[in-house]
């Protein structure tokens, strides 16, 4: 509801708001400075000594943050609901999380959680009674929640609207929290599902000691990306200054770069002319005539420097458990589909190992999605959402000839199982599961009308 005025929260909200605000605004510099290096847009504060102060801009930023995120991302691949009990609420599920807009926003879900350590979804009432809830999205840096450590359950929540408008999330109660000229406001409440914070936290890599995850980002592969920014303006500026061939004139005198005029020539013309042509000068010590010599230095190889920035690429991928070719640098080129899987088992594995926390995530967003449709959590619906299990794609690369053997292995080992399972493995999409599925029924009655009208249209026998 809409307050009349504003009011100021009460001791236990203000306790709440001050907690989360300060959960906030002590990450927000880390935040930031993550942001920073995944938008290839950190600055190098120290360059080095070796690099003219006018040549700091010459540096070029190199995406291995944005790397190290989007592609393990892409291979968290979400792959719909399943439950053993069919009841309508799975079936309303699967209308509202099957849209490709759902999937996208799961997409982002994981993406943002990668980049911060954890991000937030948020399902809130549509102001249409027909319509679909309002699924809200926010990273780290523009969210926060409290999560009680027994039961996982999330106890409250903030949302930042701007820097002045806040959302601030408490069991069955949400609050609009302003700051109006001075101290903050409630200004709008809104009765919610009793005991139910509509708020899911998706956390990467949490630990016991770190329950709101950890960025892939870490410190040291910020450190890493600074090292091969400022290795790559080294090369920038070998290749400015000491790649180009370098001469030197022994012997020569003043005289050589003056024109017929007795005006000096400028060094630069009489380096690019086409030939250089000098006469013998005497030598007054020696007594006779000296040819000036030209002699053509050794030209600066960039090797080291190529060889610095795969050293450093190396560390990156023991890092980030990516494979080496996926920063940039060629190394060693798997020659079959096998070498490259194996290339790929370190961060597959880790893909893997993340899956579960990622699947209770997504259950725990579906939940709510449907008590915040319904506007209320029954334990009826409880009970038909207990079997709930977030799916999920091999996040692996396997081709269409390794799934189409692993279906046929499954059928064959398990001639009476279940058909959608057999056709999960195959690695069909929820929808061609369900248009099978759907078909099969339509053939199957088919046969039935076809045998009943066999069995009317028999003639009967005589005695």
């Amino acid at each position: 509801m809409e307050l009349l005025k504003p009011r100021e929260m009460t001791p236990e909200e203000a306790a709440v708001f001050g907690k989360l605000w300060g959960q906030v605004v002590a990450h927000t510099r880390r935040n930031m400075l993550r942001s920073d290096y995944h938008n290839s847009k950190k600055r190098l504060e120290r360059v080095g000594f070796s690099v003219p102060p006018h040549m700091v801009d010459f540096q070029t930023p190199i995406g291995w943050a944005e790397k190290t995120v989007t592609v393990p991302a892409a291979r968290v691949r979400p792959d719909g609901y399943t439950s053993s009990v069919k009841s309508g609420l799975s079936r309303e599920l699967d209308e509202i999380t099957g849209t490709d807009a759902h999937r996208a926003l799961e997409r982002q879900w994981t993406r943002s959680a990668m980049q911060h350590g954890v991000s937030f979804a948020f399902v809130t009432p549509n102001d249409d009674p027909e319509g679909e809830p309002i699924r809200t999205l926010r990273p780290a840096s523009k969210a926060t929640a409290t999560v009680d450590p027994r039961t996982g359950e999330v106890t409250a929540a903030l949302e930042m609207v701007s820097t002045t408008q806040t959302l601030m999330y408490l069991p069955g109660l949400t609050l609009r929290v302003e700051r109006v000229r001075g101290p903050w406001m409630v200004l709008d409440e809104y009765v919610g599902i009793k005991d139910l914070v509509p708020c899911s936290v998706l956390p990467w890599d949490a630990s016991l000691e770190r329950p709101m995850g950890r960025s892939r980002i870490t410190r040291p592969l910020m450190g890493f990306i600074d090292n091969g920014v400022r290795t790559m303006l080294r090369q920038e500026v070998q290749a400015e200054f000491f790649s180009a061939p370098q001469r030197s004139l022994l012997g020569a005198q003043p005289e050589h770069f003056q024109d017929d005029q007795g005006n000096k020539i400028d060094p630069l013309k009489a380096l690019i002319g086409g030939i250089w042509a000098l006469p013998d000068v005497f030598d007054e010590d020696e007594q006779k005539l000296v040819r000036p010599a030209i002699q053509q230095l050794q030209q600066a190889s960039m090797q080291p420097h190529s060889d610095m920035l795969r050293t450093i690429a190396a560390m990156v991928s023991s890092e980030t458990t990516m494979p080496l070719a996926y920063l940039g640098v060629v190394h060693d080129n798997p020659s079959s589909a096998d070498a490259i899987l194996a290339s790929e088992s370190d961060m597959v594995a880790m893909i893997e190992n993340e899956l579960p926390s990622i699947g209770a995530a997504r259950v725990d967003y579906a939940r709510k999605i449907l008590a915040v449709k319904h506007g209320e959590l029954t334990p009826a619906m409880s009970k038909d959402l207990t079997s709930l299990r977030a799916g999920f794609r091999d996040p692996g690369t396997p081709t269409l000839a390794a799934r189409a053997d692993a279906g046929q292995k499954y059928v064959s080992t398990f001639p009476d199982g279940d058909p959608e399972v057999a056709m999960e493995v195959y690695g069909l999409r929820p929808d061609q599961i369900e248009r099978n599925l759907a078909h099969a029924r339509k053939v199957d009655a088919s046969s039935a009308i076809d045998a009943l009208l066999a069995a009317t249209t028999q003639p009967s026998g005589g005695a």
